[in-house]
């Protein structure tokens, strides 16, 4: 490229050929020019490297390295290093952006020049390629993201100011599963998530995937709330109190909420009898 990019977009990846050249055609296919694609490979040895190779020697907006690495934040670090846009957003190896979704971040950014942090919608797929919900962190402030409120779920959908690193250090190498919510956290206190509605990214939520697997053996929730509880304690006790009201709140509210629901279909169900037999 002549100049540096608006934007760079970085990859992770370790041994995905299932899907690292539909990944790397998604990029392609936004025809974003103020963009780059840096890959950071971490030594696959199943195919995957084959075709980074080819799309990086013929692209001129790609860049890629493969080599071992101390797990993915630390490759998210070297991703970060090598980035040369002013902002960046990560796309991993089996998510992909919605249609158009890096011009029209182009576009906002550079109308919005005080933006530190952009943050859309993001589509979540199951292996069947079935929509399961669009998560929507409509109000992604520190205290929502500590409640547990509002986090974006997937890193596809946002998109920040790449310098911000210089006032929350790189992704911590020791954190292997949240990394990317513990960013969010340190991100929320020195600058404001700006929130749009517009779906940028998608998500695959696939079982065999890091996120997938710790959801079926009932980590994701777990680690989650360890990682809140850890960084509620760097507060003052009036955030802690109010942090710790509203959980309480909302888990009565959705308790609430559940047993409503079950007595309205018992009335129904009942109702309907009734209406039957007459």
């Amino acid at each position: 490229m002549s100049q540096s990019p608006l934007l760079s977009i970085i990859t992770i990846v370790l041994n995905n050929v299932k899907y690292i050249e539909k990944t790397i055609q998604n990029y392609l296919e936004q025809q974003c020019s103020e963009s780059e694609l840096v890959i950071v490979d971490g030594g696959s040895a199943d195919g995957t490297v084959e075709i980074i190779e080819k799309y990086g020697n013929s692209a001129k907006n790609i860049r890629w390295i493969s080599e071992k690495d101390r797990g993915q934040s630390d490759a998210m670090n070297k991703g970060l290093n090598l980035a040369q846009g002013d902002y960046v957003s990560f796309l991993n190896s089996d998510d992909y952006y919605s249609d158009n979704a890096l011009n029209t971040a182009v576009e906002i950014l550079q109308s919005n020049p005080k933006i530190d942090f952009l943050v859309g919608n993001c589509n979540v797929w199951d292996q069947d390629n079935q929509l399961v919900y669009i998560n929507k962190p409509l109000k992604p402030t520190t205290q929502n993201l500590l409640i547990g409120r509002y986090i974006p779920v997937n890193p596809a959908a946002y998109f920040y100011r790449k310098s911000l690193h210089e006032l929350t250090g790189g992704y911590a190498i020791s954190n292997h599963y949240n990394m990317d919510i513990e960013f969010l956290l340190l991100a929320s206190r020195v600058t404001k998530l700006n929130y749009v509605p517009i779906i940028f990214g998608n998500f695959r939520l696939l079982p065999e995937a890091k996120t997938g697997s710790d959801s079926i053996a009932g980590l994701l929730e777990k680690r989650k709330q360890e990682l809140f509880d850890t960084y509620l304690k760097q507060f003052g006790l009036l955030m802690q109190i109010s942090v710790h009201i509203l959980r309480l709140t909302i888990k009565i509210s959705a308790k609430y909420k559940a047993i409503s629901s079950k007595i309205f279909d018992k009335l129904n169900y009942e109702f309907g009898k009734i209406t039957q037999i007459k």
